[in-house]
């Protein structure tokens, strides 16, 4: 049977046999369960491809995220490598000699690795307040700059230069032994009545908040943002040996602590010496014309104390990622016997590793 029969047939059948075939044969005459079935199953394709898409993208976060934690990993302790490293170049010249460690102009020590690069530095502690060295007025000055009321920064004052002193007559605002409810006095009664030999100590000093000491957070209605204000342990130490602070390291909120300069003075020296440290003093005048004549002189130098910490931080490529980890150590002097009959020794310095900070 050809087409052209097929044909023949078609226009000779009956008028039913034909409207049928050609009803049947329509696709917009679809039976009405057919359409329904139809529709369920493209919502049913469509249910699948957005949950499909919804998990491929929790897929992609939560990968990203994974890499993000491993890379912020690999920076810690490729910076905590490289601290140590630094460390035992300290202690022993010459152990980088042959290393592809290189220093840079500014003194920084940059470690390759494959996955990114530490550059790390040394920091001493003459950047920042000393609270065994400070003046009262040094002390008055670092509270206001924190905020506190005159009556809060007196008591504080008072009760250091109580803490530091050897004597149980209290200041006027300050506070000696009676003054802190010790039922039996012994070997760690309050104040100490010395120095203070860890920052941490500041924490019993009679009328101390943590708040004071830590730091806080505040709105800013000028900037419509909130901000950190630093707190005590942000500002102080206890070993740099010397009142002035060192300008060419002092941190901003540090050098706004000092009596008579301004913030805006403060962040203006900061601007200054990232072009070049100040030389001296007198090059200080002369590129900060306002502190000629200043008694904020009194509490500045340009030079750099010993090292005391090492500051290392490391950053994964391509990723970013990137950590900062702190090394803390000190110097004792000790003897060195160069013969012992008769004997004969010089005192050398020890470097002893201290306190991680992360």
């Amino acid at each position: 049977m050809n087409v052209q029969t097929l044909k023949v047939d078609f226009q000779n059948s009956s008028p039913n046999l034909r409207g049928e075939l050609q009803n049947s044969s329509s696709p917009s005459q679809l039976p009405p369960e057919g359409g329904m079935v139809l529709m369920t199953v493209l919502w049913i394709i469509l249910i699948i491809a957005f949950i499909s898409l919804t998990l491929a993208a929790s897929v992609r976060v939560e990968v990203a995220a994974a890499q993000n934690s491993f890379d912020s990993e690999r920076a810690f302790f490729m910076a905590k490598s490289a601290a140590e490293v630094l460390f035992r170049e300290l202690q022993k010249p010459g152990s980088l000699a042959g290393s592809p460690v290189r220093r840079e102009e500014d003194g920084a020590y940059i470690f390759p690795f494959d996955s990114g690069e530490v550059r790390a530095h040394l920091e001493s502690n003459s950047g920042l307040i000393d609270v065994n060295a400070a003046s009262d007025v040094l002390l008055a000055s670092m509270f206001d700059s924190l905020g506190l009321d005159e009556q809060q920064r007196n008591e504080l004052v008072d009760s250091i230069l109580d803490w530091r002193d050897i004597d149980d007559v209290p200041h006027l605002n300050g506070a000696e032994v009676d003054d802190y409810g010790q039922v039996v006095l012994g070997p760690n009664r309050l104040p100490h009545d010395g120095l203070f030999e860890s920052l941490d100590e500041l924490l019993l000093v009679k009328h101390m908040t943590p708040q004071i000491y830590y730091g806080r957070i505040e709105f800013d209605a000028a900037t419509n943002s909130h901000r950190k204000v630093p707190g005590v342990r942000d500002l102080v130490t206890v070993n740099s040996g010397k009142a002035p602070v060192d300008v060419n390291h002092a941190p901003p909120d540090v050098l706004a602590a000092l009596p008579k300069l301004s913030r805006e003075s403060a962040i203006r020296l900061v601007a200054e010496r990232e072009q070049k440290l100040f030389e001296n003093l007198q090059n200080l005048v002369l590129r900060i014309p306002e502190l000629a004549n200043s008694e904020t002189l009194e509490y500045m130098t340009t030079e750099m104390g010993p090292a005391a910490r090492i500051i290392s931080i490391a950053t994964v490529q391509p990723s970013g990622a990137s950590r900062t980890v702190r090394l803390e150590f000190k110097r004792e002097k000790k003897k060195q016997i160069l013969i012992p009959i008769p004997l004969i020794y010089k005192e050398v310095d020890v470097l002893q590793s201290g306190r991680w900070r992360y």
